[in-house]
């Protein structure tokens, strides 16, 4: 019994609300203050960039290496040192080398003496020959030998020239450039073999006070990059310093990470302060278009499209301020496309999309109500975007001017009724 009382007592004190509320609600309460939620037009920068990744290498490495085996007698440089061109940097142990060139000396003064025989055992017998002393496979014979010393003396004479470069050349390790020695391999006492690939003992950087990146972008933003534009890119050790470079090189070859297609972009930037170090790791923002300080508007505004009812209520409007050329002009052409279709010239379609009836790409609308609240529509050009912001301009449209974003969904429920109950 107690519950059914006060539950009469909820729903008189309901019916008395909705009473009071209808009695006494405000003139034009019946609806919403609007229709549609707006986004302001305003002012401000917009740059539409490609990110990614890349590491920081020196312009112009080289790799120096030795031609010999043997074992490593003296480093002349440490790291970090800076090396002029054909400064000593090394040295093998020239002890074999020493025996090599001795030897190979010896062979020479052997090969030399038995050429020289053999010279002179040839012309004597040429002139027997010619006299009738000796047959000609004689001669031949003695031609044979003359010629295999000849062969022998070309060969030990290059065997000693070898070892003598060996000894006072390639012993030596030098600098082939000016720069900074940024990796060094060997240690003294080192056995180092050239048997089958020259080993790397040094790597010189012939100037750090330019760097260049190697960026890998993505295959879907590559067709964005251009050569000569400008990048912005920041290091893990500097996080609060932005540092700019060009994008210098764009290479061909593509590289397959985690199955996704990268290609190489080269980006060339300043290092005056040597802060930048090689094999940092740099985020790299490629900045594929940049406006500052110009009217934006959001994307989504430039994607609404009013429905049906709204579109009849603003052709509604047009034809009372239309000429009756312009009428008749919209007619014939409303049943050229048959009856109920949208009028030409540009009432249909996506605004803000890449619809049939855009003249042009950077065209779009946006919709906005007047002092009266009646819906209009300003014909804008679109510019620079980043996705969330587009630059527009057009007649009309100015700073802090308020356009449609989307339209809020209908209720039965008045809205005095929602904002009392709610």
């Amino acid at each position: 019994m107690k519950k059914f009382v006060v539950f009469l007592i909820i729903v008189a004190v309901i019916a008395l609300a909705f009473a009071g509320f209808y009695l006494f609600k405000p003139k034009g309460a019946d609806t919403e203050t609007s229709r549609f939620e707006f986004t302001p037009v305003k002012r401000g920068n917009i740059e539409n960039i490609v990110t990614c990744t890349g590491t920081l290498e020196p312009i112009g490495s080289v790799a120096v290496g030795t031609e010999l085996s043997g074992t490593v007698d003296r480093v002349y440089v440490d790291f970090n040192d800076v090396v002029k061109k054909n400064q000593v940097l090394a040295v093998l142990d020239t002890t074999q080398l020493s025996i090599n060139v001795r030897t190979s000396r010896a062979d020479l003064t052997r090969i030399q003496a038995q050429y020289d025989l053999s010279d002179m055992k040839y012309k004597s017998d040429l002139e027997l020959h010619k006299k009738g002393f000796i047959s000609d496979l004689d001669l031949q014979s003695t031609e044979t030998n003359f010629l295999s010393a000849q062969a022998s003396l070309v060969s030990a004479q290059a065997t000693y020239e070898k070892h003598v470069n060996n000894l006072s050349k390639y012993a030596i390790i030098r600098s082939p450039i000016n720069g900074t020695i940024i990796n060094r391999k060997i240690e003294e006492g080192q056995t180092v073999a050239s048997s089958y690939s020259t080993p790397t003992l040094f790597t010189i950087a012939e100037d750090l006070s330019k760097m260049q990146i190697y960026a890998l972008v993505d295959e879907s933003d590559i067709g964005q990059i251009k050569e000569g534009m400008e990048v912005l890119f920041t290091v893990e050790s500097y996080q609060d310093l932005e540092f700019k470079g060009v994008a210098k090189q764009i290479r061909l070859q593509p590289q397959t990470v985690s199955n996704v297609v990268n290609y190489t972009v080269v980006v060339e930037t300043d290092n005056k302060k040597s802060i930048l170090l090689p094999g940092m790791t740099a985020t790299v923002e490629f900045i594929v278009e940049q406006q500052m300080d110009v009217l934006m508007v959001q994307t989504s505004a430039l994607k609404y499209q009013p429905n049906r009812d709204l579109m009849m209520e603003v052709m509604k409007e047009m034809r009372k301020t239309m000429s009756p050329e312009k009428k008749k002009e919209l007619e014939a052409k409303r049943k050229e496309r048959g009856a109920g279709g949208a009028p030409q010239g540009g009432m249909s379609g996506n605004p803000g999309g890449s619809g049939n009836n855009r003249s042009t790409r950077d065209s779009g609308r946006l919709w906005y109500e007047d002092e009266s609240g009646k819906l209009k529509m300003a014909r804008i050009k679109t510019g620079a975007t980043d996705g969330l912001y587009t630059e527009v301009s057009g007649e009309g449209v100015d700073e802090g001017m308020n356009v449609i974003m989307k339209q809020k969904r209908e209720s039965n429920v008045p809205g005095y009724m929602k904002r009392s109950l709610f």
